[in-house]
């Protein structure tokens, strides 16, 4: 099983659901073979456990199949079997079912998608439920690869493992969460607290939230030095310095990776070198939010030191004269 996470629009109200995928293989997997109806079985199903940590409503059953319309029981499903085994009845005791047409009349590798969005399948977290098709003509299938099917064949559920077989089976299934926990930071490089840090170093901060995943339209960040006298800017690549106005928001150019929303890297990369013995604040506003609208609440604030701080010494201070 594998999670996908949906950020949805509506009504410019943004709704966070998961996506969960449920397959006897790979997903959209080729098939190696097939069973066929008279003479291997007439119904494949398998078992899957839901264990997401939410009831999950079944969206849409896939499976590699050939041949015509089935009857009425087409599809099927079965609520809470107890654990990792076939159905308890005959095909005609599945809890729910419907018709479905093969997307292809004669060519097994072809997927068929069946749209169950309006059905209302709920599986409850923690429990197990079979699922599976009326194989109307050719039904596909890989070589056993360790995850249980079954074919009803002869008035009983044939475990296809002793064939060496596992019939393609998959479903989507997915469920609207109600998130509160806050978006959080954290990954920061330099760190807080870091010393001896060098002029030329750019800052990285993560973004994350474990749920809905990070709105990046919220990253506030800044950057400022809190130097109280002057200072020297000596650039990385030469020997040159400049005397410099302290206390100042530095310009830069932050970078936002978004690849993962649920873990937003962010690079700033500051339009000149930083102050040499600078004490250097950092700050995300607390305006950052999730996908839910969870906001960080307060400001997120770091500090470092850039090299080449002076030391505090007495040397050359005037004494009093008795």
């Amino acid at each position: 099983m594998r999670k996908i996470l949906l950020v949805l629009l509506a009504l410019g109200v943004v709704a966070f659901a998961a996506e969960y995928q449920f397959s006897t293989g790979t997903w959209d997997q080729t098939p190696d073979m097939a069973g066929s109806s008279d003479g291997w079985g007439e119904w494949f199903v398998t078992v899957f456990e839901n264990d997401t940590g939410d009831d999950v409503d079944i969206t849409e059953l896939g499976m590699p199949c050939c041949g015509p319309a089935s009857g009425d029981y087409g599809w099927v499903v079965w609520y809470d079997v107890g654990g990792m085994d076939p159905p308890p009845g005959n095909p005609y005791s599945a809890d729910d079912y419907g018709p479905y047409t093969p997307e292809s009349p004669s060519d097994y590798t072809v997927y068929t998608y069946v749209d169950l969005s309006e059905e209302e399948l709920v599986v409850e977290d923690g429990t197990y439920f079979n699922i599976g098709y009326d194989n109307t003509y050719l039904g596909g299938q890989i070589y056993y690869n360790d995850y249980p099917s079954w074919a009803w064949y002869s008035g009983y559920w044939d475990p296809e493992s002793s064939w060496g077989r596992t019939d393609l089976i998959q479903c989507r299934a997915e469920t609207f969460i109600t998130e509160t926990d806050p978006p959080y930071v954290d990954g920061l490089d330099p760190a807080d607290g870091d010393t001896e840090v060098p002029v030329d170093s750019p800052i990285v901060f993560h973004c994350k939230d474990d749920d809905s995943g990070i709105d990046i339209t919220t990253i506030d960040f800044s950057v400022q030095d809190t130097s109280l006298s002057g200072g020297l800017v000596v650039s990385a690549s030469a020997a040159l310095s400049t005397h410099t106005s302290p206390a100042r928001t530095l310009p830069g150019d932050l970078d936002i990776d978004d690849t993962d929303i649920n873990d937003v890297v962010c690079t700033w990369t500051g339009d000149d070198d930083f102050l040499i013995g600078e004490v250097i604040t950092c700050t995300v506003a607390g305006t950052l939010a999730d996908n839910q609208g969870n906001e960080l609440g307060d400001d997120f604030v770091w500090t470092f030191d850039i090299e080449g701080a002076v030391e505090d010494t007495t040397w050359g201070q005037i004494k009093s004269v008795y």
